[in-house]
């Protein structure tokens, strides 16, 4: 299968090192593999830069196993850049090569192939046997939600958090919309990209609590449907998520989030009321439990 990667590189067969695109914030295992390179190993090696010039990988053509092993720091932090960049300047190869791309065209591919490692169930074991269900009632009362919310300003960068399977992201999908969907559930994104509904280059399995980590300030819009039942037992831990929201949002940004109760809005209201001017109201146009009521809010200032 021809992935983005395989494009952007100009390489054949490959494997990341990290077994998750959240290990790629730590790189344990790309930097304890890289410290067992030899030269005699490497057949050809190819260093990768970004649009600024940066280094952000090195990719070698192994001797013996026959393929590309892709080391990236893109996403990790600076001490294990630093180890990266050292171990990387002692690589050699008899041949070697350089190539620049885009940053975002870069997370796109490395998204791309461990959503495509689930589906193919190298990081994936579930075994999911139920039939998928969409309820087309849901998106289409999700649409009306969301066009009033967006009004007729362009929408820009999104990400939607808590995704599950995608039945809130076929309703952003079917108004032009594509975000970045993101949930700790790896089944559910599992499930969502088999069936079509989430797209691989832009579902990750991620910790929402853990967001700023992997993001910067680039969204215009986080979405959340049904964010999550906040009973007292789920308040911190939804906190905990809620408290990212801002710091990967640009100044001006918004949110849209879905809850079935008004005592679950006025939650949201009351832990998001120092970062955002925001508002709650019942959607009298939803079909029963799911987002009936309505959280949204505008940034009102940038945290640290």
């Amino acid at each position: 299968m021809q992935l983005k990667l395989n494009e952007l590189l100009g390489i054949g067969d490959f494997m990341l090192v990290e077994s998750s695109y959240a290990e790629q914030r730590w790189i344990a295992k790309t930097l304890d593999y890289m410290r067992k390179v030899k030269r005699a190993d490497v057949d050809e090696l190819l260093r990768i830069y970004d649009d600024r010039s940066a280094l952000i990988g090195v990719a070698i053509h192994d001797r013996e196993l026959g393929f590309w092993i892709v080391f990236t720091d893109f996403i990790a932090g600076r001490r294990e850049i630093e180890e990266f960049n050292a171990l990387a300047a002692d690589m050699g190869g008899d041949r070697e090569r350089e190539v620049e791309v885009k940053w975002r065209a870069f997370r796109e591919g490395v998204i791309e192939f461990y959503s495509t490692g689930l589906v193919n169930r190298l990081f994936c074991d579930c075994n999911i046997k139920e039939e998928s269900f969409y309820s087309r009632a849901r998106i289409e009362a999700l649409k009306k939600l969301v066009t009033m919310f967006i009004g007729e300003a362009p929408i820009g960068d999104t990400i939607e958090i808590g995704c599950g399977a995608g039945e809130a992201t076929v309703a952003l999908h079917e108004l032009g919309i594509s975000p970045i969907t993101v949930d700790i559930n790896k089944c559910e994104i599992c499930r969502g990209l088999e069936e079509g509904v989430l797209e691989p280059g832009k579902s990750i399995v991620l910790d929402c609590s853990l967001l700023s980590s992997f993001f910067s300030r680039e969204f215009d819009v986080v979405f959340g449907f049904m964010v999550g039942k906040l009973t007292p037992y789920e308040i911190f831990n939804w906190e905990k998520v809620l408290r990212e929201v801002p710091k990967v949002l640009r100044v001006g940004g918004k949110v849209l989030f879905t809850v079935s109760s008004e005592e679950e809005a006025k939650i949201l209201e009351d832990i998001l009321k120092d970062t955002f001017k925001g508002e709650i109201k019942e959607n009298k146009a939803s079909n029963g439990y799911f987002d009936h009521w309505i959280y949204t809010g505008t940034l009102s200032g940038l945290e640290d």
